[in-house]
C-alpha cells in the first residue's frame, strides 16, 4: 500500500512522466511508504483521525520524489561554460549516495515531539 500516488508526485513535480519514470515513481513510493510504516506504526491510524496529517505524508512522500526527480544525481552545484567548454559538478554530500531518502525537517513534521519526551523524569514510588 502506498501513501501517494503518481499524480500526487506529478501535481507537485510540475510536468508529465515518461513511462519509464512512472514506473520509477512507482516503485520510489512503495519504498517510501514502506519507510514511513516502519517508522511510524501507528500511521494509518494517525491519518485516519485527521485529514491534515494524512495530505502531510501524501506531500512529504510526493516531494521527496520530486526533488529526486529534479535532481538525480545529488548535486549541490553545476557550472558550465560555452567557449572552450568546461563543466563543474559538485555533489551535495548530505545526498551523495544517490538514494532516496526523508529528510530529518520531514521527519520531524511527521513525528513532532511531544511535551515532556526529553529531559523529563517521571517520579514513581510504590506506597
Amino acid at each position: 500500500m502506498t501513501y501517494a500516488t503518481v499524480e500526487d508526485v506529478v501535481a507537485r513535480y510540475g510536468r508529465t512522466l515518461t513511462a519509464g519514470e512512472s514506473g520509477q515513481v512507482g516503485e520510489w513510493l512503495a519504498d517510501l511508504s514502506s519507510d514511513v510504516r516502519v517508522r511510524i506504526p501507528d500511521v494509518e491510524a494517525r491519518m485516519l483521525l485527521s485529514e491534515d496529517y494524512a495530505r502531510l505524508v501524501v506531500r512529504v512522500i510526493a516531494e521527496t520524489i520530486g526533488s529526486k526527480l529534479r535532481n538525480p544525481e545529488g548535486l549541490r552545484q553545476r557550472t558550465v561554460s560555452i567557449d572552450d567548454y568546461s563543466e563543474t559538478k559538485t555533489v551535495d554530500v548530505s545526498n551523495s549516495s544517490g538514494r532516496l531518502w526523508i529528510s530529518d525537517e520531514d521527519w520531524s513534521l511527521l513525528l513532532p515531539a511531544t511535551a515532556g519526551d526529553a529531559f523529563t523524569i517521571t517520579p514513581w514510588f510504590e506506597p
